[in-house]
């Protein structure tokens, strides 16, 4: 009898987490520490970058040349002969500190410009298809500057030896040995810092606070000589006073592996044995890991609705270096109070720069103000129902499929378009006309127009419509905080129909719909649920109150001749942590009959979904339930004129019908079939 995929892991929890690859990679850097004296630094490297490996490699090419440019930028600065004695190299914290702050400027540079000018390039002159906006960015808010710290000591070569050997093992052990051997998978994995480490352009707010955390831990560290295990300790709990109860978890892990670990320490087998370095941070870990499983398996039996990784610790050694410190200094309480004191201090600093940031004019708001407000009146719409408008964008979408004529917006855009929008939301709230007036001329040089629609829309509409970048409307009375989305209309034939419907019934305050096939673009740019950089996510980001609904639809793809078609999946809503405001569940199924609800995450790739943390939903709806809407909405709609005139085939039905010349029975074969009767 085959024994094999062995379920050593609670399902649901270390059986598809980053901590468990972690924990290989721990072993690996501690075993040739102790068998070859390699430097014991960034230990969570290995285990990190394996799981990045197997899913996004170009991910982890990027992450290796930023560190490598982090790391030679502040040798220049610190050991290289320029500064000639004027100052001193840099040593111990100062040296993390600006591997850190470096690490950031660096990777604004290269994720920002120098990759996707270099994806771009690639795509152009070899006509490749390669995905760069979603593929070649880092990831992790300090992975960065953790290689960079783990070549200094040895160099650069044997640091880079260090880290392909160590990357290269735990890579065998874990594709070969886990995933081959147990029920350890990376098909759903999620990383703990996903929706903050992605990307840098999500993670300003958290570069901020690590950032300041860092050098005031530092300082308190040399005027006070407070202890923490690293000036990122206290920087990564920061991130989670937003979140106080993730701290609560990260001290009461780090007080169990403290006791528990002692209490090891205390056998016979232990008592007189070397525990030191690599051998200390292995028992931590190790006790740590299994406490993490077993909570795992308690909380997989008796409350299986808690998402098990919001039971661990924050970070992935983050309790067992505090373990650590607190046994080799016995400063439990010391420790405890300063890194609380130092992480409260220093987000509440963090916070005021941000503030201050937010405050400060930006060259798009540098305008000429009489620009603004002698800017005409938003146009009104030449037909007076917004229906039939949207029916007519529904047309120019399917028309967009060019991926020469599509190109990624510049970051100028995307700034003017998130400065437009939030004075349009200034302006529903105020109705101050000159706000109206400055969100038109931003959203002009967004390439957008203003028009209004039935009087209390705001239709926000291409200039250049080749590019397919979303169609927007913003109600000025709406009756909730509702925002309606339909991310892929091309492919999803009526779902445009019925997420507009829904949005006049529901009375939603905003409809976001995108502008193109998903594929429209070379390197996926055009594909709003996995491009982060695209105006349909600013839109959510302005106008989501922590209430999203996106209507989607089972696409039924096309049946080859002769093949049943499958049966139809019932619709079913997908809800994130709780259901959004103003989604009227009643009314839904009157609409449209029963439908599944399921209170988890579908195992479709969403960014947009990532940007909430709750009030998430994605309502599926089959071809018929899409069909039903529409009839709906054509059945309100009134003023119906008979239009007989002559149409040409010319164009797409043209195509389409020699696309599907292949389920025509050839003359003079028996491949035809009459209908039967029933």
């Amino acid at each position: 009898m085959d024994i094999f995929p062995l379920t050593l892991f609670p399902p649901g929890g270390l059986s598809a987490s980053v901590i468990t690859s972690v924990w290989v990679g721990v072993f690996v850097v501690a075993f040739f520490n102790l068998r070859f004296g390699w430097v014991l630094a960034g230990l969570v490297v290995p285990g990190y970058l394996v799981p990045l490996l197997l899913l996004k490699p170009w991910a982890v090419v990027a992450i290796v040349v930023e560190a490598s440019v982090t790391y030679f930028l502040v040798w220049l600065f610190s050991e290289s002969r320029l500064h000639h004695g004027r100052w001193s190299s840099l040593f111990g914290r100062d040296r993390f500190f600006a591997l850190v702050l470096t690490s950031v400027m660096v990777r604004l540079l290269f994720d920002g410009l120098v990759f996707p000018f270099i994806g771009e390039w690639l795509n152009r002159t070899w006509q490749l298809d390669f995905d760069y906006v979603n593929d070649l960015h880092s990831f992790g808010l300090i992975i960065i500057a953790l290689i960079a710290n783990q070549f200094w000591k040895p160099g650069f070569l044997r640091g880079m030896k260090t880290l392909l050997v160590t990357v290269g093992v735990s890579y065998v052990i874990v594709r070969y040995g886990l995933m081959e051997l147990t029920n350890f998978s990376l098909g759903n994995i999620q990383y703990v810092y996903e929706d903050l480490a992605s990307s840098i352009l999500a993670s300003p707010k958290a570069y901020i606070v690590i950032i300041a955390t860092a050098f005031v831990a530092s300082r308190m560290n040399l005027y006070y000589g407070w202890e923490y295990n690293g000036i990122l300790i206290p920087a990564l709990l920061a991130l989670q006073w937003y979140e106080p109860l993730k701290i609560v978890i990260t001290f009461v892990e780090a007080f169990v592996i403290l006791g528990l670990s002692s209490l090891v320490m205390q056998l016979p087998r232990f008592a007189h044995a070397n525990i030191e370095g690599a051998r200390k941070l292995l028992l931590f870990f190790n006790v740590g890991f299994a406490y993490k499983w077993l909570l795992s398996l308690v909380l997989a039996t008796w409350w299986p609705d808690i998402k098990m990784s919001d039971a661990f610790a924050f970070g992935y050694l983050l309790s067992s270096l505090m373990a650590i410190k607190m046994h080799d200094k016995m400063i439990v309480g010391m420790l405890t109070r300063s890194t609380l004191q130092t992480s409260l201090v220093s987000v509440l600093i963090a916070t005021v720069i941000g503030y201050a940031l937010v405050w400060l004019p930006t060259p798009g708001s540098l305008f000429d103000t009489r620009s603004a407000t002698s800017a005409a009146a938003p146009a009104i719409a030449e037909d007076g129902q917004l229906m039939p408008l949207l029916r007519r964008e529904k047309v120019a979408i399917y028309q967009r499929r060019d991926p020469e004529t599509v190109v990624r917006p510049a970051l100028a855009e995307l700034r003017a378009f998130e400065s437009g929008l939030k004075l349009l939301r200034r302006y529903r709230d105020g109705r101050q006309a000159v706000h109206l007036a400055e969100a038109e001329y931003a959203l002009q040089r967004a390439g957008y127009d203003l028009q209004v629609v039935q009087a209390h829309y705001l239709y926000l509409r291409e200039k250049d419509r080749s590019q397919g970048r979303g169609v927007y409307l913003v109600d000025l009375q709406p009756d909730n905080a509702l925002l309606l989305e339909v991310p892929a209309p091309a492919e999803e034939r009526w779902a445009l129909d019925a997420g507009a419907w829904l949005f006049t019934r529901f009375g939603a305050q905003a409809l976001a719909i995108a502008g193109a096939y998903r594929d429209a673009g070379r390197g996926g740019i055009s594909d709003v649920l996995r491009n982060q950089q695209t105006f349909f996510a600013v839109f959510q980001r302005v106008f989501s109150r922590g209430a999203v609904l996106q209507v989607r639809g089972y696409a039924g793809g096309s049946l080859p001749a002769g093949e049943a078609a499958a049966p139809e999946q019932p619709s079913s809503l997908w809800v994130k942590g709780t259901l959004p405001a103003g989604l009227d569940l009643g009314f839904l199924e009157r609409s449209i009959g029963r439908m599944q609800i399921d209170w988890r995450q579908p195992p479709e790739t969403n960014y947009l979904r990532e940007l909430e943390h709750q009030g998430f939903a994605e309502l599926f709806l089959s071809q018929t339930d899409q069909r039903r809407l529409m009839a709906q909405s054509l059945g309100e709609e009134e003023g119906f004129e008979t239009e007989v005139n002559v149409q040409r085939i010319d164009g797409y039905l043209q195509q389409w019908l020699l696309e599907k010349k292949g389920r025509l029975a050839r003359r003079g074969t028996d491949a035809y079939k009459p209908p039967s009767p029933e």
